[in-house]
């Protein structure tokens, strides 16, 4: 179990949804280029809710269907 506070989880997931949120996979500051791997943004914001929801005594869903093909 981890030792992160609630409002530190809070933190993470308000900053993860702000890459989310802006589109953008890349961002340069200061001649700094940083790239986000979006699945990997996606899957750490999916794991710190279940975190946070297990740290609030919430009990978390599991998808039934992660993806179906009706091709």
């Amino acid at each position: 179990m981890s030792n992160r506070s609630e409002a530190d989880i809070k933190e993470a997931i308000s900053n993860l949804e702000q890459i989310l949120d802006s589109g953008a996979s890349s961002v340069t500051v200061d001649g700094e280029t940083t790239t986000f791997d979006m699945k990997s943004v996606n899957a750490r914001l999916s794991s710190l809710k279940a975190e946070l929801a297990t740290l609030q005594g919430k009990k978390t869903r599991r998808p039934i269907f992660n993806k179906i093909d009706l091709s």
